[in-house]
C-alpha cells in the first residue's frame, strides 16, 4: 500500500466508521489493520503493531469474530486472524439498527410525555417532533425495503446466471 500517511488515514478512517457503527476503537483500529494485512496476523502481533494489551485485543477479536469480520485459523497452538471486507453488508445493516435501537424507542418516549404533558407549548413541540420521528421512520423502513430488494435481484440474477437454458 502508498505511504505511511497513507496507511494511519486508511486506519483511522476505518476505525472511526466502526466506532460509528458501535464498535470500540480497539476493534476498528484492528479490524483495518488487519484489513491492510495481506496475510493473517497473531495477536502478538497486534500487540506489537497497536501496543494494545493482550486481553484488549483477544476482546476485540472475539465480537469481530462473533459479527463474521475476521477469520480465525489455527495452527499447532497459535491462533491466525484474517479481516473479512465486509463494510457493504455492515453498512447495509443500519438503518434497521437506527430504527430499532435509537428512532422506535425514542418514538415511545416522546409518545409517553406528550400523554402526560399539560402544557400546551411543550405539546405542540412534542407533536412536532413525533412527526420528525415518524418520517424518520418511514424513510429508515424504505431504505430497508429498497436494500432488501437489491438483494433479492442480486441473488436472483447470481441464481440465473448458473442456470442452462433448456433447449
Amino acid at each position: 500500500m502508498g505511504s505511511v500517511g497513507d496507511k494511519e488515514a486508511f486506519v483511522h478512517l476505518v476505525e472511526k466508521l466502526m466506532i460509528r457503527w458501535g464498535y470500540s476503537h480497539v476493534e476498528g483500529r484492528i479490524y483495518a489493520l488487519l484489513l491492510l494485512r495481506g496475510e493473517p496476523m497473531t495477536i502478538s502481533d497486534l500487540v506489537e503493531e497497536t501496543g494494545f494489551s493482550r486481553s484488549a485485543i483477544s476482546t476485540a477479536l472475539s465480537r469481530l469474530q462473533r459479527d463474521y469480520l475476521v477469520e480465525v485459523q489455527k495452527r499447532g497452538r497459535t491462533k491466525y486472524f484474517t479481516a473479512i471486507p465486509a463494510l457493504f453488508e455492515k453498512f447495509l445493516e443500519q438503518p434497521k439498527i437506527i430504527l430499532e435501537k435509537e428512532v422506535m424507542p425514542l418514538e415511545e418516549t416522546v409518545r409517553k410525555l406528550l400523554a402526560k404533558e399539560s402544557l400546551e407549548g411543550r405539546r405542540k413541540k412534542l407533536v412536532e417532533l413525533l412527526v420528525e420521528l415518524r418520517l424518520l421512520e418511514y424513510a429508515l423502513l424504505r431504505l430497508i425495503e429498497i436494500e432488501a430488494e437489491e438483494l433479492r435481484k442480486t441473488y436472483l440474477r447470481d441464481e440465473l446466471k448458473d442456470e442452462k437454458p433448456f433447449k
